[in-house]
């Protein structure tokens, strides 16, 4: 993460088969610069595991403040999507997006793991914000080796839920939100891969009251800073 990222927009989803060399190439050349042309977008990357049986692609954009993620200038692209944007929107499937707040990461601040593992994270009824027990676990994560860095967001329910047209163009995608993600990232997937089951004890020994849903490996594809 780099150094001023305080919040980020995490973005799982599936794509149709036949549609995923277009959703690409739009991904690519209009959405991604769009989105990072916003102020407050720091940057975007993208990565993609086609061998992922139900999501093969996450995306990540770095935000200078959470508050980004419903400003004007946001929400004024998301209820105003491109004729290219509204013809790739049937591609996606099974969607989930979360915009959090970084509240904790370790790692440095202006490199990038080319591989990423996903932990999606669930609150407990008794889930309380410990910030030393948070920074624990990103710490004693990012000190595995093969790990680069760690981070882990909270996410807001009311910002990631705000109705858009763009949203309701993905009404057939059964989108669902999160609580919260812990992100490793990696310079090798098959060796971010073998630190999997040691990461879920770190979570669950750090009594952070947050529940670890099975993780999920990704590559990077592309990526394009402010």
């Amino acid at each position: 993460m780099l150094a001023h990222t305080k919040a980020f927009l995490a973005i799982w989803h599936d794509l149709l088969p036949d549609g995923k060399i277009e959703w690409e190439r739009w991904h690519t050349y209009e959405h991604m610069p769009e989105r990072v042309g916003i102020p407050g977008f720091l940057g975007g990357r993208r990565y993609m595991n086609h061998d992922d049986p139900e999501q093969c692609c996450f995306t990540m954009y770095e935000g200078s403040d959470l508050s980004v993620f419903k400003s004007a200038a946001y929400l004024e692209r998301l209820n105003n999507p491109t004729p290219w944007t509204r013809a790739n929107a049937p591609a996606f499937r099974n969607f989930s997006r979360g915009a959090c707040r970084c509240v904790s990461s370790f790692g440095p601040e202006h490199g990038y793991g080319g591989s990423v593992m996903t932990i999606r994270l669930q609150r407990d009824s008794t889930f309380s914000e410990n910030t030393e027990r948070l920074n624990k676990l990103t710490r004693s994560a990012s000190e595995l080796d093969g790990v680069l860095a760690a981070t882990l967001g909270l996410c807001n329910s009311e910002i990631t839920a705000t109705e858009t047209t763009e949203r309701n163009l993905r009404k057939g995608t059964d989108e669902t939100l999160l609580d919260g993600v812990l992100i490793l990232e990696g310079y090798d997937a098959t060796t971010l891969e073998t630190r999997g089951a040691d990461i879920h004890k770190l979570v669950v020994a750090a009594n952070i009251k947050l529940t670890p849903h099975p993780h999920q490996i990704f590559e990077l594809s592309y990526m394009l800073r402010e």
